[in-house]
C-alpha cells in the first residue's frame, strides 16, 4: 500500500527549489508513495505540467495573508486524499498550518524542509515564533552539512531530526555538449563560436550579487575582447543591472534573458558559469553547470563548498570580493586547458555523488523511516 503523502507550499513557480520539486513528484515511485499538491495560492509555474502527470492538485486557499479560513480547506484536502506525511517548506502559513494539522492527528508526520541559507540580523533562517513549532516537528531536510549545523545549532533542531539529502541533477539532460550542439547553442544568442562565453543563472535580486559579477566581468571585459556575459533569470533588480551594465560600458556584451526553462541547453552555449552570490544553501545550477562539463567560479558561500572542489572542479572566493572574482574569472577565461580539466572533474562528481535519482531515493527513504519508526528512532545518515 503506498504512502500518502502532501507537498504543500505556497506556490511552485520557476525555481531551483521549485525545479527539485518537480523532478521528485515526476520520479517517485508509485508502489511506494502517492502524492497529492497544495499551494495556497496560485500554483505558478509548474502547476500544469504537475498536473499532466495524473497528480491531484489543489491551489488558491490563501485569499488573503491572514486567512485563517484557509486552514479548513486544507484539512478537505488532506480528508480527500488521506494524506499520512506532508512535506512543507520554511514558510510561516505553511508550517502553522502543518503544525494544526500535526496537533489535531490529521496527517501522522510532518516533515519541513529547508532550501535557503539566507539568514537575518540575527543569524536566523526561521522567523523567532516559528521556532517553536518547527521543533515539534517529526523530521526536517537539509540540502547540506553545512545548513544541518545551522539548524542544529543556530535554530535548535534536534540534530536526530535533521537529514542532509542533496540536491541531484537529471545528467540525462544537463550533459556535455558536442562541438555541433554548442555552435548552435551560440548561433541562437547570436554569440560566435570564438567568443568566451560567462553565464550566470539566477534571480536578479541584491542576494545573488550580480552587481559584483558586473563589476568583475566589466574589468575581465575591457582587456578582453572576446568575452560575453550572458544573465539567465528575472527579478527586482534587472533595470538597475541593466542601468549598471551601461554605466560600466559592457551594455553591449551583457546579454539579459529574463526567465528560461531551457537552461540545459544555454548552458551548451557557455564556456563558463559564474555564481557571485552572497549567501547560499546548495545551488542546483553549480550542479547543472558541472553536469554540462563547465568549469564553475563561485562565491566560497553555504554547501557550494561541498560541491565545489577548489582547483580541482571550480574556482571559489570569498563573497562580496571583487577582486577576487576578477581574477577568478580572468583565469577561466584565459585558459581553455584548465577549463577543460575543471570542467571533467566537475561532471565526474556530479556523475557520482549529485545524480536526481540518489536525491529522490534518500527522499523517499527518510519518509519511508519516518513512517515506520517513531522520529527519535530514526538516524541522521544519508
Amino acid at each position: 500500500m503506498p504512502r500518502r503523502l502532501l507537498i504543500l507550499d505556497t506556490e511552485l513557480e520557476m525555481g531551483g527549489k521549485e525545479k527539485l520539486l518537480y523532478e521528485f513528484i515526476a520520479r517517485a515511485d508509485r508502489d511506494r508513495f502517492r502524492i497529492a499538491v497544495c499551494c495556497l495560492r496560485p500554483g505558478g509555474y509548474f502547476k500544469e505540467k504537475i498536473v499532466s502527470m495524473g497528480v491531484p492538485f489543489y491551489d488558491n486557499l490563501l485569499h488573503h495573508r491572514f486567512d485563517a479560513l484557509a486552514f479548513r480547506e486544507l484539512e478537505s484536502v488532506i480528508r480527500a486524499e488521506r494524506i499520512q506525511i506532508v512535506e512543507t517548506f520554511a514558510h510561516p502559513n505553511t508550517v502553522i498550518f502543518s503544525f494544526m494539522a500535526k496537533l489535531r492527528s490529521l496527517v501522522e508526520r510532518v516533515v519541513v524542509s529547508f532550501h535557503a541559507l539566507g539568514v537575518d540580523a540575527r543569524g536566523s533562517v526561521v522567523r523567532p515564533y516559528l521556532r517553536p513549532l518547527l521543533r515539534r516537528m517529526d523530521g526536517h531536510i537539509a540540502v547540506a552539512e553545512i545548513q544541518k549545523r545551522h539548524l542544529v545549532e543556530v535554530e535548535g533542531l534536534r540534530e536526530e531530526t535533521v537529514r542532509v539529502i542533496y540536491n541531484g541533477v537529471d545528467t540525462a539532460v544537463f550533459r556535455p555538449a558536442s562541438a555541433a550542439e554548442r555552435s548552435a547553442a551560440r548561433r541562437a544568442l547570436g554569440l560566435s563560436d570564438d567568443a568566451v562565453v560567462l553565464m550566470a543563472v539566477g534571480s536578479l535580486k541584491p542576494i545573488k550579487g550580480v552587481d559584483d559579477l558586473l563589476r568583475a566581468a566589466a574589468s575581465v571585459m575591457h582587456a578582453r575582447a572576446r568575452v560575453r556575459l550572458v544573465l539567465i533569470g528575472e527579478g527586482p533588480d534587472r533595470v538597475s543591472l541593466e542601468t549598471q551594465a551601461r554605466a560600466l560600458g559592457i551594455a553591449d556584451r551583457v546579454s539579459f534573458l529574463g526567465l528560461r526553462d531551457d537552461v540545459d541547453g544555454l548552458l551548451r552555449a557557455a564556456d563558463a558559469l559564474v555564481l557571485a552570490s552572497r549567501t547560499e544553501a546548495l545551488p542546483t545550477v553549480i550542479l547543472e553547470a558541472m553536469a554540462t562539463g563547465l568549469p564553475v567560479v563561485a562565491t566560497h558561500v553555504g554547501g557550494v563548498p561541498e560541491m565545489v572542489e577548489p582547483d580541482r572542479s571550480g574556482l571559489l572566493v570569498p563573497p562580496n570580493d571583487i577582486a577576487s572574482l576578477e581574477r577568478a574569472i580572468a583565469r577561466v577565461c584565459d585558459d581553455a586547458s584548465l577549463r577543460r580539466d575543471l570542467g571533467q572533474r566537475g561532471h565526474a562528481i556530479v556523475e557520482a555523488r549529485f545524480r536526481v535519482e540518489s536525491m529522490c531515493e534518500n527522499r523517499m527513504r527518510f519518509f519511508e523511516e519516518l513512517m515506520a519508526h517513531s522520529p527519535r528512532e530514526v538516524t541522521t545518515s544519508r
